[in-house]
């Protein structure tokens, strides 16, 4: 029981804490859909 809580807590962190450090590795969700392989309309030909 206990190690179910503790890999609760664990998993509770971690999804916390993921969020913080992309950002501050650089990783944005706004970078990522305004990427050349997301525009649809920009087709190189």
């Amino acid at each position: 029981m206990k190690a179910m809580l503790a890999a609760f807590v664990a998993c509770g962190v971690i999804a916390a804490a993921a969020p913080m450090v992309l950002r501050e590795l650089g990783y944005t969700v706004e970078a990522t859909r305004a990427g050349d392989n997301v525009r649809l309309g920009d087709t190189t030909e």
